[in-house]
Parts: C-alpha cells; sequence; structure tokens
C-alpha cells in the first residue's frame, strides 16, 4: 500500500504518526531526522496506520448514509444541548457533591468535554445526538475532574464508583464518536 505522508518537524525528543481527516499520514519528527528514519518508522507502523485509514474511511461511510448536518440542525442541536447538558451537569454534580463553574457548549472537532481547574466545563454539542448513557458518562468523567485533575488510577476508581457502565460506555465513544465528527460539514 502507497501512503501519503506529511513530515512536520519540531524541537520534539520522538516520532509519532496521526491520520488526518482528508486521509493524509502526518509524521512529526524531531529536526535533524532523516528521510530514511521516517520510512523506516512508517514501515513498522504499517498496520496501523493501514487500520486506522480503514476506520476512518468507514466513519466517513456512516456519517455520509446518516447527513452531514446543516448549519441550521447544528445551531438547533446546539440550543438542545444546552438545556439537557447543565440539566445532566447539575443532577450529577449533586449526586458526586462537586461544584462546577460555567457551562460552555461547543461544536469541537475532536474533543468530548473538558474541566478546567476553575471548575469551567466545557462539552461538544454532539453529545446530546448520542444514547443518554453516553452523555452522562462524558458528564462524570469531567465532574470527576473536580476532584482529581488527572487521569489517575485514583480518578479512574472515582469515574467507575459513580458511573460502573463507564468502560462500556467509553468503549462505545471511541468506536462510533468519530462518526458524528464526521457528520459536521467542513
Amino acid at each position: 500500500m502507497q501512503i501519503t505522508y506529511i513530515i512536520q518537524k519540531s524541537r520534539r525528543r520522538s516520532i509519532s504518526v496521526s491520520i488526518m481527516a482528508d486521509n493524509k499520514v502526518l509524521v512529526k519528527a524531531p529536526y535533524g531526522t532523516t528521510e530514511r528514519t521516517v520510512q523506516e518508522f512508517l514501515v513498522a507502523k504499517k498496520d496501523w496506520i493501514t487500520k486506522h485509514l480503514e476506520k476512518q474511511n468507514r466513519e466517513v461511510e456512516q456519517a455520509e448514509s446518516l447527513g452531514l448536518l446543516t448549519d441550521d440542525e447544528v445551531k438547533k442541536i446546539k440550543r438542545q444541548a444546552r438545556k439537557i447538558i447543565q440539566e445532566r451537569v447539575k443532577y450529577w454534580a449533586e449526586k458526586i457533591g462537586v461544584t462546577y463553574g460555567r457551562i460552555a457548549i461547543r461544536l469541537q472537532s475532536s474533543r468530548w468535554g473538558s474541566c478546567a481547574a476553575n471548575g469551567n466545563l466545557n462539552f461538544n454539542c454532539l453529545l446530546v445526538l448520542m444514547p443518554p448513557e453516553i452523555l452522562d458518562s462524558v458528564v462524570v468523567h469531567e465532574l470527576c475532574h473536580r476532584r482529581h485533575m488527572n487521569h489517575s488510577k485514583e480518578f479512574y476508581d472515582e469515574v467507575l464508583r459513580i458511573f460502573p457502565d463507564y468502560k462500556r460506555c467509553n468503549k462505545w465513544l471511541k468506536q462510533n464518536g468519530g462518526v458524528y465528527f464526521k457528520r459536521i460539514q467542513e
């Protein structure tokens, strides 16, 4: 298989590879890395690259079959998300016993949620298109950061104590989330 790739060199220590939206392969490498070293790295990562390119192509097909979202549909989804996500955050925050700051609802192209050190929460509006337990798993994940601002064992123990079905929901999100991102018209 022929792989088209782009090399991005910077002051980093190691080589990494990722798949871009247009099916190009992005190789990040330290300054001074030779073309041959990059090619050897790509050969070693060929199976991973192939698997992820195939997954991305399947997601594009699924997104197209569901229909790409228009600007008007996105606006409607954002309004719906503001209401639903605020309700779910309030419910879970009381259950967990944590406080939070402002809640922002955005259309993000690669994240489902985040929690800032000051307690402000960000959520992707596309979560409201998913099964309710998936949305709840993301809300619980972000609210548990109010106790643990990391992804330590203690953090995940807390998430699982509060939301025992978290692992299944997180797996579902990893397997299916890309389709939702690809429904966004560029």
